[in-house]
């Protein structure tokens, strides 16, 4: 793959990581419309799963989302990004890390997986 390919992917891919976490910032699951492939899989830590119709159904109001930690590993046409979430509910807070998966079809770019896990708390 020539460099400049590459480049544009992995430019591609950061931008979809990028509008993923802002459907979280703007609580507007619409935007997982384009960002999700259709047979997108969720996987969490305790075995449940979910799809993509499951991860686009409104959530509460009132969280505050922050992300950091923030990486990216391109194998096109696969590419792998990871990061943290940290979502402040009025009674709890969550704090996460999370490993997606993207892949390019026809050309295209789209999240296929997620797996998400709990940060271990510090002892």
């Amino acid at each position: 793959m020539k460099n400049g390919q590459q480049s544009i992917d992995e430019q591609t891919v950061r931008e979809l990581d990028r509008s993923w976490n802002e459907v979280y910032l703007r609580n507007d699951r619409s935007g997982f419309a384009t960002i999700l492939a259709n047979d997108f899989q969720a996987t969490f830590s305790d075995g449940r799963t979910a799809d993509k119709v499951d991860l686009m159904r409104p959530t509460p109001e009132g969280a505050k989302v922050s992300f950091s930690e923030f990486g990216i590993q391109m194998y096109p046409p696969t590419a792998i990004t990871r990061g943290r979430v940290r979502i402040e509910h009025s009674d709890r807070m969550v704090d996460q890390r999370y490993v997606r998966v993207y892949s390019k079809g026809d050309k295209c770019w789209k999240a296929v997986a997620v797996f998400v896990f709990p940060v271990a708390e510090e002892a």
